[in-house]
């Protein structure tokens, strides 16, 4: 029966059990097993285990990174703890496994961004069957806005003396704007915070269900062009003198129907008559008009006819999974304003705008929302804000401090291609107006691009490029440097205890 020298057994010890003299280790274990049947006995030092040899550490946080070196499932590791390696070697191997994971890291960077930054995209849709296209809001503005008939009625209510004076500033408040708000009339018979009542009062009178429908979000809201009557708004009621009065912050429940266009109907038209001189727009359903919103004047004893077209951005269903900043818009109930209740991009518009005349004229003027601790601007302090309009961004984009972002869905309506005719000959004293609908051919939807699951399927596919890493060697370095640390620092600490309490015996 062949024997195994001392020397050589000692010597494969030595080298843990991974060779024996220069025979690869499998090969060794099978010839030594088939002839089993013929020893007597089995060498006590029989190789055992497989792989590569490691080195020896001599400090226990060099023994547990060999350890974790030559187990682990990323490649190229336990070439750093392989033993009789040339320096350059090392070198090389740590060199190339450094560059791979520096690799790792900068395209996870990469791929971070486009998740944060550019996750979505704006894509077209031509199928006209399924679209959904709401009507839109109608605002109308009186200009001015002042019945002089009501004056002496409305003074006396509120026990105002009634002079020319007195007169000649509400007609003058009326029609504010912020171009002439400079040449605001000194007056302060009548404090700042009662003239939005007083103004609502004097407003000219339009006749309701304007659109012959029967519209329960009619009614009257105040704007930077004064008060307004609107019809279809949903978010008007966020406008109105009451709910700012009652200091109500209450959101309203989105309803589930909505006044829509039919695609089957050929020749849609909108027609509605005006009494008064005034300034309508055409409005998302979801927003309400600021100052730079596109109006078209509408005159009495005029035939008007105009066109009314319409675009649309809709938001798919997984975009609202993103955030915010992802999704780069907002949505209704994403909040952030301190004004309002809910969010759109003219609410955010308005709120900064305010804001920055708060700042400027210490004061909100009698057109916004009142908030407590914050006076109401009297004459002196609305020529401060005549002065300082170039600042109020009237026709510009806000800017970036203002985080004012757009609406995730949005309808905008726009009225071009008037023709006016005159109706000088005829009893009429009022204006018609009718809009012809161009209901739109393509919709656009803001729909996901790179999700989560994408940026993990990416960062995956690196690792396992750069590293040849997958999930469970994640797993694996989290082990060996919280669970398995923990226990391996313990059993180092009990062998120090056992150890000194040997010497001391």
């Amino acid at each position: 029966m062949p024997k195994i020298p001392k020397n050589i057994s000692e010597k494969t010890q030595e080298k843990n059990n991974y060779f024996y003299e220069n025979e690869i280790l499998p090969d060794f274990q099978a010839r030594w097993e088939a002839t089993l049947k013929q020893r007597k006995s089995v060498f006590k030092h029989y190789p055992n285990h497989i792989g590569m040899p490691i080195i020896s550490a001599k400090s226990n946080a060099g023994k547990y990174f060999v350890e974790f070196a030559s187990s682990s499932s990323v490649h190229g590791l336990n070439h750093l703890v392989a033993p009789n390696r040339h320096p350059v070697e090392t070198f090389l191997t740590g060199l190339c496994i450094l560059g791979a994971l520096l690799c790792l890291i900068f395209l996870s960077f990469l791929l971070w961004d486009r998740y944060q930054n550019n996750a979505t995209v704006i894509v077209v849709d031509t199928d006209r069957d399924h679209f959904v296209t709401l009507k839109p809001a109608l605002f109308i503005c009186p200009v001015p806005n002042v019945e002089l008939k009501k004056i002496p009625h409305v003074f006396k209510k509120h026990g105002i003396k009634h002079t020319s004076e007195a007169e000649q500033f509400f007609v003058f408040l009326g029609n504010i704007t912020y171009e002439n708000m400079m040449n605001t009339p000194i007056f302060d018979e009548v404090p700042a915070n009662k003239w939005l009542e007083i103004l609502y009062d004097l407003k000219k009178d339009i006749s309701s269900n304007i659109l012959k429908a029967n519209d329960p979000y009619e009614t009257w809201v105040m704007t930077e062009r004064g008060a307004c009557l609107t019809t279809r708004s949903v978010f008007a009621i966020y406008a109105t003198l009451n709910y700012w009065k009652n200091d109500n912050w209450t959101i309203i429940p989105i309803p589930d129907q909505l006044p829509l266009y039919e695609y089957n109907v050929d020749g849609t038209q909108e027609n509605f008559v005006v009494e008064h001189m005034a300034l309508i727009a055409a409005c998302d359903p979801f927003e309400l008009v600021i100052y730079d919103t596109a109006m078209r004047w509408v005159k009495p004893r005029m035939l008007q006819r105009a066109i009314m077209s319409i675009t649309q951005i809709n938001m798919n269903e997984n975009v609202k999974e993103l955030r915010t900043h992802q999704r780069n818009c907002k949505v209704y109930n994403d909040g952030g304003l301190k004004t309002w209740p809910v969010y759109t991009r003219n609410m955010c518009i308005t709120e900064c705008r305010m804001k920055v005349i708060q700042d400027k004229c210490n004061c909100r003027p009698h057109f916004a929302r009142p908030i407590e601790g914050v006076d109401t601007c009297n004459s002196t302090q609305l020529r401060c804000i005549g002065k300082a309009k170039q600042s109020l961004f009237l026709l510009q984009y806000p800017p970036r401090s203002c985080e004012c972002l757009p609406n995730c869905n949005v309808f905008t309506y726009q009225i071009r291609d008037s023709e006016d005719t005159e109706l000088n000959d005829t009893p009429i004293s009022v204006s018609v107006m009718t809009l012809v609908v161009e209901l739109p051919l393509i919709i656009h939807h803001r729909a996901l691009l790179y999700g989560f699951h994408d940026f993990l399927t990416g960062v995956g596919g690196a690792a396992g490029l750069f590293l040849g890493a997958s999930v469970l060697s994640f797993v694996e370095i989290f082990y060996y440097g919280t669970i398995h640390l923990y226990f391996y620092v313990k059993r180092m600490k009990q062998r120090r205890k056992k150890k000194a309490i040997s010497i001391y015996n």
